[in-house]
């Protein structure tokens, strides 16, 4: 491998790992646009597993730093989480049989993250909207810390910000096993689907919602990941290992960007990038 291409690997990992730590999502997205479109890996059973790989290295780097100021909602991450475990398992067993193909992976693939960036951006639209009508909260930076978490039979509840949320336990339990289940397929990390879960459906602010999502994507890419190298998914080590070391650095100043941006721009920024990524497989 020479210098140019070790450089452009490892300078793409940097920016995955930005991207994800940012704002817990993408992270897969980018990992297989770069495998595919940039550095050619054509074998969709090989591209899955990296592309989990780097998701897991990147959410074991960046997690500690939310957690220490408290921008974490473990009890919601690991219900999501154990949902996760099974669809994970049926989804890259699923993917492994019946998407080993490029052809018919690639248009697949594009259309979900067109259909992710879709619903982001109605989301943010409606908030621009009633923010012009004076009808809408403004998106602040990092608050403080999550606080007065508490599990109940058929509910969670925490406090964030100065407001009370609200968790039925089945809705993550569900919700977890579906969005591993479709990542698994695609053989990403599940934060594209996570994110706007915890954003829109459960009206959470992004900036405690990277590490919650780490939770779910870690416990379910250990299977997913494991599942894929058992039904002979070949690792090419030697673009692993310098895009893993890339997205590592990355994830180190991605917590900081998150902690400084307002809701709206990162919600922005993830709506665009995934769009870029929809329109390419698409389309080109």
């Amino acid at each position: 491998m020479d210098v140019a291409l070790l450089a452009a690997i490892i300078g793409w990992g940097a920016l995955v790992g930005i991207v994800f730590s940012a704002i817990g999502a993408a992270g897969g997205i980018l990992t297989s646009f770069g495998l595919i479109t940039l550095f050619g890996l054509l074998e969709p059973n090989s591209v899955k597993p990296m592309t989990q790989i780097v998701v897991l290295a990147t959410a074991l780097t960046f997690v500690p730093g939310y957690l220490r100021r408290g921008a974490i909602v473990p009890t919601l991450g690991v219900l999501l989480g154990l949902g996760g475990v099974i669809g994970a398992w049926v989804g890259s067993t699923v993917s492994a049989r019946y998407l080993s193909d490029m052809a018919t992976f690639r248009p697949l693939f594009g259309a979900l993250t067109l259909a992710i960036a879709g619903q982001i951006g109605w989301k943010l639209w409606r908030h621009w909207r009633a923010a012009r009508a004076g009808n809408a909260k403004p998106m602040q930076p990092f608050i403080g810390g999550v606080s007065e978490t508490v599990l109940q039979l058929h509910c969670m509840c925490f406090s964030y910000g100065g407001e009370r949320f609200r968790v039925p336990v089945i809705s993550p339990l569900i919700a977890g096993a579906l969005i591993s289940f479709t990542a698994a397929m695609f053989g990403v990390g599940g934060g594209f689907l996570l994110v706007p879960y915890m954003a829109s459906m459960l009206a959470m602010p992004m900036h405690i919602i990277p590490a919650t999502t780490a939770i779910p994507i870690f416990m379910s890419l250990l299977v997913s990941v494991g599942n894929f190298v058992n039904q002979g998914a070949v690792i090419e080590w030697g673009v692993l290992v310098p895009l893993v070391a890339g997205a590592v650095a990355g994830a180190l100043a991605g917590g900081q960007i998150n902690k400084r941006l307002p809701n709206a721009i990162l919600q922005a920024a993830m709506a665009l990038i995934v769009t870029g990524i929809g329109v390419k497989y698409v389309f080109f």
